[in-house]
């Protein structure tokens, strides 16, 4: 799992001092910037958050209706031809790997889901995996949330290729754009963008992939990459052949707190390490300890961490077993959630033919849930 690849190598760099065995060492001035591992809060429980079937999806089985909840947002139920579906996004990807398929969640009230095909040599010479994006408009005439929640279903074929990266999450950009913002490896500013994803990976487990203001530098040269937070944890294998529900919350923080918040839920369950204690919800001051290896945080360990110092331009030792420190995810009120981005980036040539389906899209102000099965 890249993960867990990554977290022994980073081992390993601070068994060797902090810095990597003949790398040259620079310093990366534009990336330098407080890092959320500096910050002191106090640890705080767990607040209660909702599970399961409680949300708005229960109110409607199979969806049906769903688009008409007043807390309800936006939704794309697939329904529709290719290109209507294309249509309600403001910017797509690949077009030539989509087609509809009789392929529904059980319960579903709906009669089609979205395919993605990707195959050996590309489509119509495009080789990427896929991407739809579009703003959220609010109801004061622009576009933007403080928190939302987003979810929708998806499926994988069995010999599906590993997966570069998976937007399967919300962002924020100021100014808005029509289209996604990429800027992989640059430490973004408060008042500019975040982004909050949650990926498959390798199929091997599912984390956070998230980009704002505090996040932390890597080694050789204090790079900052997507930070995970469920480092450590027991893998949560991603299913093949199999619907899987994936919601998404994100919070947004006071401007001048780290008060920010994300979480998110597989089938309705938030996750959860082997004693029980809740992994996939972070917010200030919980999980009420864990430890920052670099740009990833450990969930309830203790062990000495260590943090990039781009003045020393090396790794220096932080102590570890401290209470998460929230989001920052914003310095300017006007930065908020505003879009929605839904994308596979497969970075490799295709080995044989990769699929997936997607459905049941729905973003809400609410905890949405899995979907409540219409009766037989």
């Amino acid at each position: 799992m890249r993960g867990r690849l990554r977290l022994s190598v980073m081992l390993m760099v601070i068994h060797v001092g902090g810095v990597a065995a003949g790398q040259p060492q620079r310093s990366l001035s534009p990336q330098a910037g407080y890092q959320a591992s500096q910050v002191t809060v106090a640890p705080v429980p767990t607040p209660p958050i909702p599970e399961g079937s409680t949300g708005i999806a229960a109110r409607y089985p199979g969806d049906v209706g769903i688009e008409n909840d007043p807390d309800v947002l936006f939704v794309e139920s697939f329904d529709d031809s290719v290109d209507a579906i294309c249509s309600r996004w403001e910017s797509v990807a690949g077009k030539s790997l989509m087609s509809q398929s009789d392929q529904v969640p059980p319960g579903s009230g709906g009669r089609q889901s979205l395919l993605l095909t990707r195959v050996a040599g590309g489509t119509d010479g495009y080789q990427d995996g896929g991407n739809l994006y579009r703003r959220l408009p609010n109801d004061q005439g622009g576009y933007g949330y403080d928190q939302l929640f987003f979810r929708f279903y998806m499926k994988f074929n069995s010999d599906h290729d590993p997966i570069h990266h998976y937007g399967s999450g919300l962002v924020g950009f100021r100014p808005t754009t029509r289209w996604p913002q990429g800027r992989a490896g640059q430490r973004p500013d408060g008042d500019a963008r975040w982004t909050s994803q949650v990926e498959p990976g390798d199929f091997e487990t599912w984390f956070f992939y998230s980009y704002w203001q505090g996040m932390g530098g890597s080694p050789p040269r204090g790079q900052t990459w997507g930070n995970n937070f469920e480092v450590g944890v027991p893998a949560r294998t991603v299913a093949r052949d199999e619907w899987i529900c994936l919601e998404i919350m994100v919070k947004m923080n006071d401007v001048g707190d780290t008060n920010g918040e994300q979480a998110y839920w597989l089938d309705g369950q938030l996750s959860r390490n082997e004693e029980g204690r809740i992994t996939s919800y972070l917010g200030k001051g919980f999980p009420a300890s864990g430890t920052w290896i670099y740009d990833k945080f450990l969930p309830y360990q203790t062990r000495p961490g260590i943090r990039w110092d781009y003045e020393q331009n090396r790794g220096v030792p932080i102590e570890g077993g401290r209470p998460f420190p929230g989001f920052a995810w914003r310095n300017n009120p006007e930065l908020n959630i505003n879009a929605l981005w839904l994308y596979r980036y497969m970075s490799q040539p295709e080995t044989g033919i990769s699929q997936v389906w997607w459905d049941h899209l729905v973003v809400a102000r609410q905890y949405i849930g899995p979907l409540t099965p219409l009766p037989e």
